[in-house]
């Protein structure tokens, strides 16, 4: 039996994620050590790579000193966090995604011309607590459809959304909020990469017996891909090939790999490449036993 196997074609690093991982390795030349708060990206396997490279994750500055050399990752950082970096005299090189940059200007800017401030996303996550601190006091993070349910009516707020999120979880919330006030200002603010990702794993889960979701079980954008393809179809969520096993496979004819956004491109190529080996010893097998 002749098996299908379709990887998506949005599998591997997003461009953020790129340009991150671009200037850490850049500004660790020779014995420099580039320090990052909290892992550069949210994928166990890179950031070990990374730690080779003599880029570290640490969860805060307090062991650091003027002149140590600290990476913002993609996600951002609080603004309170990055004026105390800047007190110690730390060299920064901010690696925050740009889409996000874009996020907490707009948070900014809606907590300057409305009375509420709506961040749909998950509050927990470091690109959420980043945006919320650019909100002046205003800002407030919806996290589900019941949150938004028993918010109290307002007179004007301004609502935007964590890059990463599901669009039409984004489009419930509004929904929901929309019933509470008379002026609301909505900026989706979903990075058109993730939309993207989003599309198509809804669309090739629906044209596939098993799907491989890949990434970092610390991966909020991810979680959400897997969230879509197991409303479809039989879905594994996986960080590497070893975590791939003969029983998963038998008898599916079509198999779909999709990554996150935080994977790189080789480790999808090597999960293929072990779904093909695992298929082919299946298939001697088979024939020994005839």
């Amino acid at each position: 039996m002749n098996v299908d196997i379709i990887k998506g074609a949005s599998c591997g690093f997003c461009s953020g994620v790129m340009r991150a991982i671009k200037l850490a390795r850049e500004a660790a030349q020779g014995d420099v050590r580039v320090y990052t708060l909290g892992p550069v990206i949210h994928n166990p396997q890179v950031v070990e790579s990374l730690e080779k490279s003599n880029i570290i994750s640490v969860d805060d500055i307090k062991g650091l000193s003027g002149g140590d050399t600290v990476l913002i990752r993609s996600h951002g950082i609080t603004e309170e966090l990055e004026e105390e970096i800047r007190r110690k005299k730390l060299n920064i090189i901010d690696a925050t995604c740009p889409k996000v940059k874009r996020a907490q200007r707009i948070c900014t800017n809606l907590a300057e011309n409305y009375s509420k401030v709506f961040i749909i996303g998950i509050s927990e996550h470091p690109e959420v607590q980043g945006i919320l601190s650019r909100g002046s006091g205003r800002a407030k993070v919806i996290s589900s459809l019941e949150e938004a349910a028993k918010e109290e009516k307002f007179r004007d707020a301004g609502i935007l959304v964590q890059t990463t999120y599901r669009t039409e979880k984004f489009y419930e919330i509004v929904s929901e909020l929309l019933k509470k006030g008379r002026v609301i200002k909505i900026e989706n603010t979903i990075c058109e990469e993730t939309i993207t990702r989003q599309e198509e794993v809804s669309e090739l889960s629906l044209k596939v017996d098993l799907m491989y979701v890949v990434g970092g079980k610390n991966s909020s954008n991810t979680k959400r891909l897997f969230e879509s393809s197991s409303k479809n179809v039989t879905s594994l969520y996986i960080e590497t090939p070893e975590e791939i096993s003969p029983r998963q496979l038998t008898g599916k004819k079509r198999i779909g790999i999709v990554s996150g956004a935080s994977t790189p491109i080789d480790t999808v190529n090597r999960i293929e490449e072990r779904i093909k080996k695992e298929l082919k010893k299946s298939k001697k097998e088979g024939k020994k036993t005839k």
